[in-house]
């Protein structure tokens, strides 16, 4: 028994740490604790809970701050002057009984005006055609539409009461 080599002793290994979460398991030692430099520190939970209240928060608030105006009422749509070129032209049908016709129009310095033709006549809508350019006066329903086969039209539109 006396004659067994015994391997010399090792010494013990340093302690396991993730980035964020500090040292996994156990309490730091005595020289450890003084000069502790994780990212967060005894804080990580109540910051991980702030930046999840606040992820919340901006999928509750973001998307009506980036939303783009929709004119709808008559009112708007009469009061309004376009003078641009149609860029896009789209439905959407959520119920049976009412069917919104959009018009997005792009006018000079790329200004965006989308239009929901909802309480509208749809001949208007069938009408016109996605590269046209179109033109309206202010508190008029008379649209000048610029088309490229034919002359130019002027299309009125009339609103379903």
């Amino acid at each position: 028994m006396s004659n067994v080599p015994v391997p010399p002793r090792r010494a013990p290994r340093k302690k396991l740490k993730m980035p964020l979460f500090g040292g996994m398991g156990g309490g730091a030692s005595a020289g450890e604790s003084a000069n502790r430099d994780d990212f967060f520190g005894k804080n990580f939970g109540s910051i991980l809970i702030a930046m999840t209240g606040m992820a919340f928060a901006a999928q509750i608030f973001l998307p009506n701050i980036w939303a783009e105006k929709v004119y709808n009422e008559a009112d708007e749509i009469t009061e309004m002057a376009w003078d641009g070129t149609i860029r896009k032209k789209y439905t959407d049908a959520k119920h049976k009984s009412e069917i919104h016709y959009y018009l997005v129009i792009k006018g000079e310095k790329g200004k965006k005006q989308i239009v929901d033709l909802v309480e509208a006549d749809p001949v208007f809508f069938d009408q016109i055609a996605v590269p046209q350019r179109v033109k309206k006066a202010a508190n008029s329903l008379d649209v000048r539409v610029q088309r490229f086969t034919k002359p130019d039209t002027t299309l009125r539109i009339k609103f379903i009461e």
